[in-house]
């Protein structure tokens, strides 16, 4: 067993900074943050199509009306990001997802 005597540096700090890389990497792909919640992201193309982005601590789920929307979007994570494609949600939180 070992004792931290000392705090690493940075370590409080790493939540804040993936928020930060996160919400600037939504921006530049044109996702908006919603102003009642800052976890949720909305996305609209000229067909009127949405789609949603929720972000709780280091997990991403997002939805939406296009498919191909979706899938565009899922490249392109995959391009910036280390991430794994959970396929479709059944639950999340402890919430069943039907």
């Amino acid at each position: 067993m070992y004792r931290l005597t000392k705090a690493l540096y940075g370590l409080k700090q790493a939540p804040r900074a993936w928020n930060k890389r996160i919400d600037s990497f939504l921006h530049i792909t044109r996702f908006k943050k919603c102003a009642s919640d800052h976890g949720l992201y909305v996305k609209t193309n000229d067909y009127g199509d949405l789609q949603f982005l929720c972000l709780y601590v280091e997990d991403v789920i997002f939805t939406g009306s296009n498919l191909k929307m979706i899938g565009d979007f899922k490249h392109i994570m995959m391009k910036d990001f280390e991430m794994t494609d959970l396929s479709l949600m059944s639950y999340s939180l402890g919430i069943e997802v039907i």
